[in-house]
């Protein structure tokens, strides 16, 4: 994809991301609290596998983009917020996620995963709102 490309698409690739986080905020991860314990480990990891499909590339284009824009002289604020989002995933998302997968349902960790996850779905949307403006003019 040549960079005009994607430097066009970016404030579509950050409300996306910021429309996936709303989505997980409200839908998924209350739901993970409701889900039966016996069955919890399997129904995870299907889930992690196949949201990993939607948002990777979301994430590796996001990325990509603003580091691409920041270094054709756009502010460095989309490029900041998005690595915001990569800090908060690795700090608390993703040792949640691992929990899950290895003990299985943990009520405790559900909601640590839910309450830390809104950090990341306001910084997302942040990020989409600021995109957006950037494109508009």
């Amino acid at each position: 994809m040549p960079l005009s490309h994607l430097l066009k698409i970016l404030p579509s690739i950050d409300l996306a991301m910021a429309a996936v986080a709303w989505l997980i905020y409200f839908c998924t991860y209350p739901d993970f609290a409701r889900w039966r314990s016996e069955n919890f480990r399997e129904h995870h990891q299907s889930y992690t596998s196949r949201v990993g499909w939607v948002v990777g590339p979301l994430l590796v284009l996001q990325l990509v983009g603003h580091f691409l824009a920041w270094r054709q002289g756009a502010p460095i604020i989309g490029l900041v917020l998005v690595v915001l989002t990569w800090i908060c995933t690795a700090i608390w998302s993703i040792p949640a996620h691992r929990r899950l997968r290895l003990e299985g349902y943990n009520l405790e960790v559900i909601n640590h995963l839910t309450r830390t996850h809104i950090v990341r779905t306001l910084i997302w949307s942040a990020l989409a709102i600021y995109s957006l403006k950037s494109a508009v003019g």
